[in-house]
């Protein structure tokens, strides 16, 4: 195949020749006339024709001139409408603001499900740590842990979610039986940001002789969760974070105590944004894997 002249060359000649004026060229596309006049001497040179006849104050088109410009002009035209094409095959964007220990914990290793299913669509997922409603604005759907009745905006719960002690496998192993909730002490617990949970938990049970403020306190709940699987102590996990480690065995619930938290996890969307059939699509997906997941948990506690 014959060496092609550079696309530039040719896009300064097409737009020079329909012009029949390097200066108005040059203008045109942000160049100089002394660059115009260059890259229409570089094509003919790799041509070897003249495509434009040089007078006093202006140039005009050569009938090589005129031929090799409706070819360029044709070819940038089906050039210009095949990449359209494709721009519009480009994946289309959900954005998406969720929960941080949701968002790495529980959707995102379900990622590539909804990917295989819907190739057409991604999610631009970002991970909030304190969010107390949804976002203002910049979001399409929003994921988050809480009671509902937000404003501005519509909301669906997604599922509930049950709290309760997790350890590693062995950690009571030196036992030699079931552990017992009375076996715990201080030091062995493990806190996501804050005792609530150890406090309600232990209150419940009874465990008067157990200092809830005491242990190891970590701001989210992977390290909570990794520190317990390591055999560091004992910290409460729940359905929706701590399910992948109990699947893997990493985690155990070492004793029969749960807890139904008193809020669930909610599909949020604005209520300002128009209808939009891909953000259905993940919404029904997401309320399918929710099916899932409660399921298993059914089956699970079983």
């Amino acid at each position: 195949m014959a060496r092609l002249p550079s696309l530039h060359a040719l896009r300064v000649f097409e737009s020079a020749a329909r012009l029949e004026s390097f200066t108005k060229a040059g203008e045109e596309l942000g160049l100089t006339q002394s660059a115009v006049s260059k890259q229409v001497a570089l094509l003919e040179s790799h041509l070897g024709q003249i495509l434009f006849t040089r007078l006093h104050r202006r140039v005009e088109v050569t009938e090589a001139g005129r031929i090799v410009a409706r070819a360029v002009r044709s070819s940038l035209a089906n050039l210009s409408a095949r990449l359209a094409e494709v721009a519009q095959h480009r994946p289309k964007q959900i954005r998406v603001v969720a929960d941080a220990d949701f968002a790495q914990l529980w959707l995102f290793p379900r990622l590539p499900v909804f990917e295989h299913l819907y190739p057409d669509l991604r999610l631009s997922i970002r991970s909030e740590t304190s969010l107390a409603g949804p976002p203002d604005d910049g979001y399409d759907c929003a994921l988050l842990w809480g009671c509902g009745a937000w404003r501005n905006c519509r909301f669906e719960p997604l599922f509930t979610n049950v709290v309760f002690p997790v350890a590693a496998p062995g950690y009571f192993a030196h036992l030699g039986r079931a552990p017992r909730m009375t076996d715990l002490t201080s030091p062995m617990l493990i806190h996501d940001r804050s005792s609530h949970w150890w406090a309600t938990i232990l209150a419940a049970e009874g465990s008067a002789e157990i200092d809830p403020d005491v242990g190891r306190v970590y701001n989210q709940t992977v390290l909570c969760l990794e520190a317990a699987a390591r055999g560091d102590g004992v910290t409460i996990g729940d359905e929706v974070t701590t399910r992948a480690y109990l699947e893997s065995g990493r985690l155990a619930a070492p004793f029969p105590m749960r807890l139904p938290s008193p809020e669930a996890y909610y599909v949020i969307r604005p209520l300002s944004a128009k209808h939009d059939e891909s953000i259905d699509l993940f919404q029904k997906w997401l309320s399918s894997e929710a099916e899932e997941h409660r399921k298993w948990c059914a089956n699970f506690w079983q």
